[in-house]
């Protein structure tokens, strides 16, 4: 039985890199079953066995590599009495970006030029659900911030995203460390206080 497992776990293994090789290869809309058991060394048949079509191979990937994402996303661990602690906040970014280079070349092909146009948005959505769900635990009623829930959530989930792609495709290939400990101060302190601006709130009259 337990070799049985094992070499299902290949066959699987073996299938889902043939299909990221193909979806960076030509996209994944011209790509056909033939395709994906010719690159995997196997034949259609031992593809049914395993997933129902392209569709549900795809499906499967992406739910598996997300839900791993969001179990290292604990939010709450930083998130305390309405004051975020910094040095946690960082640890949970170092596990964020950790998990992704561990994960990077997935990343790379499904948010690159052939990947699915709707990744991105997939991402994005489990991004919002999953600091909806622990915002709602810290702060309790939404009505009661100074921000509408959405507006604040939607701007969170779609900077993750834009610093995502960016560093995946970087020429530099920085670090977990590097941007857990970047985006920390950018979050936390603002983009021109990171910096190194000085903020001014005063309205200068100068202006007029």
């Amino acid at each position: 039985m337990k070799k049985t497992d094992l070499r299902v776990v290949r066959t699987q293994k073996l299938i889902k890199e043939a299909l990221l090789k193909l979806i960076d290869k030509k996209g994944f809309d011209a790509i056909t079953i033939q395709d994906i058991a010719d690159e995997a060394f196997i034949n259609r048949a031992t593809f049914y066995l395993h997933y129902q079509d392209k569709y549900d191979l795809l499906d499967q990937i992406s739910n598996t590599y997300l839900k791993e994402l969001m179990d290292v996303m604990n939010i709450s661990f930083h998130l305390k009495n309405g004051e975020v602690n910094v040095k946690r906040f960082k640890i949970t970014l170092n596990r964020v970006f950790t998990n992704i280079n561990e994960n990077r070349e997935f990343y790379r092909v499904m948010l690159g030029p052939n990947g699915i146009p709707d990744f991105t948005g997939k991402v994005e959505k489990f991004l919002f659900e999953k600091f909806k769900g622990s915002f709602s635990t810290i702060v309790g009623d939404f009505s009661k911030l100074a921000l509408p829930a959405d507006f604040i959530l939607h701007f969170i989930s779609s900077a993750y995203i834009g610093v995502l792609k960016w560093w995946l495709y970087a020429d530099d290939h920085y670090s977990p460390d590097y941007m857990a400990e970047h985006l920390a101060n950018i979050i936390t302190k603002g983009p021109m206080n990171a910096l190194g601006h000085k903020i001014n709130f005063n309205e200068d009259n100068s202006l007029e």
